[in-house]
């Protein structure tokens, strides 16, 4: 569907972008994007299948300036890579575990507060260079660029993400 961009050693392809539903009450919808990867980073599998469902104001964008990664709609909306960060996530012992996640961001620019949203389907490939740092997780976020309403259609601290990872191959045999 689109054409490769290469961003800090990692090749983006589109797959799939489409508008999927309009009209979501914010009081709808989740906490940040829904994500599917396959794969595991280390492994055959490169390169690697994402499918991102993500909830995105319904009010109208404005263009964004990071415009580096896959073009979704105009200049208004771009999956960006901003390379590789450390996550805290939490363990199974109460505790926390440093991870490093690829930093996948859909980037928009909304500069009013959204009361509805629209639904978006996006799949993309990414590729990693031969001799790319591999990372553990990948972290999606609806990424709102707007200085003054940053964080605002996202969340009141930081923007609403998803980390995920493949499932492992083989059940966990604790419990």
């Amino acid at each position: 569907m689109g054409n490769p961009v290469n961003v800090n050693g990692v090749t983006l392809t589109l797959k799939d972008f489409r508008k999927f539903d309009t009209n979501i009450s914010v009081d709808n919808i989740p906490k940040g994007p829904l994500v599917n990867m396959s794969g595991l980073e280390g492994s055959t599998s490169n390169p690697f299948t994402v499918t991102v469902l993500a909830y995105l104001p319904d009010n109208p964008l404005k263009p964004i300036e990071n415009t580096t990664g896959l073009q979704l709609q105009g200049n208004e909306i771009y999956l960006n890579y901003y390379g590789i960060i450390p996550v805290q996530i939490p363990n199974k012992e109460g505790g926390y575990n440093m991870v490093s996640c690829r930093d996948f961001r859909v980037d928009f620019n909304c500069d009013q507060v959204a009361s509805q949203y629209d639904l978006y389907y996006i799949e993309y490939i990414y590729e990693l260079e031969e001799g790319t740092e591999l990372a553990d997780m990948i972290l999606v976020r609806n990424n709102n660029t707007n200085p003054i309403l940053k964080n605002v259609n996202e969340g009141p601290i930081t923007d609403r993400g998803t980390v995920t990872a493949p499932a492992e191959t083989e059940p966990p045999t604790e419990f």
